[in-house]
């Protein structure tokens, strides 16, 4: 698939479980609001239960960036709260999902990590149990940044566990920050989006967010965790949010359908575009908090950026999740799941390719195809 991409592209698979179906999983149960919203109103989708908050409940809103060039060609799916029958909130306000209890409940699983870098990648190798094991298609690009975009496929990929997860995703790092009240140790910093099939999560494949600002070592409001589970994202749009699902999603063989997302650092907060708008921002301040410089944060700007797929395995015995759509990438276009246009954003605000190569954690279940070639 990626001969046919313009910038380098992204194709994969997990080879085993490729023609199965998504596991059927029902709405997740969900706890009370979270405290301190000043709620108006309470809707239901299929999928979420939706707390619609005045917009200035959350302090005084920053300014998006401009709106950057749209860089797909295939067709947009509808948003979940577009959808005919769904209720939305009244004039001025925003919606914030209701937490997952399920998985609110298993915080303290490791379950989100940044894939190895390219120079210290080594192979899978085969083991007695596979719990809490990260597979990837991964490449990454040291270069200073303000953030960088790319267009995702939004296939269904079949998981195996509800408890596994099958991810297509980017992430802006900064690497070696000293760890809040443990100045002795250093570790990385992440803001990361993508589309994601996590049944625990939300029980259809949907967009989501992560932040961790010490190195995936805490979680909680203002310090890291998915979505809007936690306290640090501000949201703006009343059409997209972390959580929200699409429809329809791609078909193998089928229709196609992605979703364009881009990270970019604008006045001092981390805004996420999605599809056709700035949806919302991370404010760059809970990077830097009870740090002594600023400027060695993600609060200052990325040093590294990822664009990666992603399989976690939940259960001892090696997951037949899959990655992507559920076919190698010499499937091509129309089959296998992709990520493309992707570019990177220097500290100018000039966009520039991204020209980092890609590896895989296993040849024999994933594969990737990237090219340099003109749509």
């Amino acid at each position: 698939m990626g001969s046919l991409l313009k910038n380098l592209s992204l194709a994969f698979l997990l080879a085993a479980g490729g023609t199965s179906k998504p596991i059927s999983s029902p709405k997740n149960p969900v706890s009370g609001p979270r405290a301190g919203l000043n709620i108006l109103k309470t809707t239901v989708t299929e999928t979420h239960t939706l707390d619609w908050i005045a917009i200035d409940s959350q302090g005084t809103i920053a300014s998006a960036p401009p709106l950057p060039a749209r860089r797909s060609n295939a067709s947009a799916p509808t948003v979940e709260l577009m959808q005919a029958g769904v209720g939305i909130g009244p004039p001025g306000t925003v919606p914030i999902p209701r937490v997952n209890a399920k998985l609110q409940a298993s915080t303290n699983r490791v379950i989100k990590q940044l894939p190895p870098t390219k120079l210290s990648a080594q192979k899978q190798k085969p083991k007695r149990q596979y719990n809490g094991n990260h597979w990837y298609v991964s490449s990454d690009q040291n270069v200073a940044n303000i953030g960088g975009s790319a267009t995702f496929s939004i296939f269904a990929p079949y998981v195996q566990s509800s408890g596994d997860f099958s991810l297509l995703q980017t992430a802006v790092t900064k690497s070696n920050v000293p760890i809040p009240n443990n100045p002795s140790s250093s570790g990385g910093q992440t803001l990361e989006a993508g589309w994601i099939n996590y049944p625990d999560q939300v029980s259809s494949p949907h967009l989501f967010t992560y932040f961790t600002t010490c190195n995936y070592q805490c979680s909680g409001d203002n310090a890291g965790g998915w979505n809007t589970d936690q306290a640090g994202w501000v949201q703006v749009s009343s059409k997209y949010y972390p959580g929200t699902v699409f429809v329809p999603n791609s078909v193998d063989g089928g229709a196609q359908y992605d979703i364009q997302l881009e990270y970019q650092l604008y006045q001092g907060n981390w805004w996420l575009y999605v599809i056709d708008t700035w949806i919302g921002y991370y404010p760059a301040s809970l990077f830097s908090a009870g740090e002594a410089d600023a400027s060695v944060t993600l609060a200052a700007g990325s040093d590294t950026i990822f664009y990666y797929g992603e399989i976690y395995n939940s259960e001892n015995a090696l997951t037949t999740t899959d990655m992507g759509s559920g076919e190698f990438a010499a499937a091509g276009s129309g089959k296998a799941a992709y990520v493309r246009n992707m570019v990177y954003q220097d500290a100018a605000s000039a966009y520039h390719d991204y020209t980092a190569g890609f590896w895989n954690s296993d040849d024999s279940r994933y594969t990737n195809v990237s090219a340099n070639v003109v749509l």
